[in-house]
């Protein structure tokens, strides 16, 4: 079965020449929008410390799981960008001072609830994107934090992450900044 790569309706296969890949004019257009609007910071991007995802699950260029300790696995930004296998890209934390602050469910139907947005106006201006579900937001730094810390602050849900750790990158910018240096002590507590 084949369906639309943006509103995930489904599409009859053609009986010959190319396969479809939007429904209509609307979904394409909109994939071309949301291409344009892919953005990483560079300081990402230079690091060769990129994956595949699928299912959420750190998945190989080469098409199959893999442990994000395995760095023979880790590939260049380009690399995996340009890879059609899995749901998408992902960025290993090794400890570096790259930093990711997860929050979770903090968006709903495109808009950041007060809670979250608070939250980004007490850090400097930095790179926060859209989670691939949508309903989240990554903020990403610089930073320290040991292993990683999973908390509730004002009723948010927040992970903080700088080693051992992947996430998943989508490039859906909420803001498009270069990294900042996050001050991490009052947050985690």
């Amino acid at each position: 079965m084949i369906s639309c790569e943006v509103c995930g309706e489904s599409l009859a296969k053609p009986a010959r020449g190319r396969v479809p890949r939007f429904c209509g004019t609307r979904c394409r257009v909109a994939s071309h929008r949301q291409q344009q609007r892919f953005y990483v910071p560079e300081e990402l991007k230079d690091h060769d410390r990129w994956i595949r995802h699928k299912d959420k699950r750190p998945f190989a260029l080469k098409g199959y799981y893999l442990s994000i300790h395995d760095d023979s696995q880790w590939a260049r930004f380009e690399d995996a960008r340009n890879c059609t296998k899995g749901d998408g890209i992902g960025f290993v934390l090794n400890g570096d001072g790259i930093v990711c602050i997860d929050l979770d469910d903090c968006v709903e139907r495109g808009r950041i609830n007060s809670k979250a947005r608070a939250l980004i106006d007490s850090l400097p201006k930095t790179f926060v994107e859209f989670s691939p579900s949508g309903k989240g937001l990554h903020i990403w730094g610089y930073g320290n934090v040991d292993g990683g810390r999973k908390f509730e602050k004002d009723g948010l849900k927040v992970e903080v992450y700088g080693t051992g750790r992947y996430l998943t990158v989508s490039g859906n910018t909420y803001t498009k900044a270069p990294l900042a240096k996050l001050e991490l002590d009052e947050l985690v507590g």
